[in-house]
């Protein structure tokens, strides 16, 4: 039997989805696609701004290659 437990919740993975447009923004404009769905994740209560900013540290140390437990193994 498959487990339906997930280990993150939707308000992080949209969190994480709103991080991504914003770096990209930085790189490039957005398309049609890109603004509408932005203005989604805006609108939703769970998509925080603490939680964007949580997930572009996220996204950027881990494009860097750095692991926050890497210094411990």
């Amino acid at each position: 039997m498959k487990s339906t437990f997930r280990s993150e919740s939707q308000c992080w993975r949209k969190s994480r989805i709103a991080a991504r447009l914003l770096l990209k923004k930085q790189r490039q404009s957005w398309s049609a696609r890109d603004q509408r769905l932005a203005v989604l994740l805006a609108e939703d209560p769970g998509v925080t701004n603490r939680l964007i900013d949580q997930a572009v540290s996220f996204l950027t140390a881990r494009k860097n290659g750095y692991r926050l437990m890497d210094h411990l193994y």
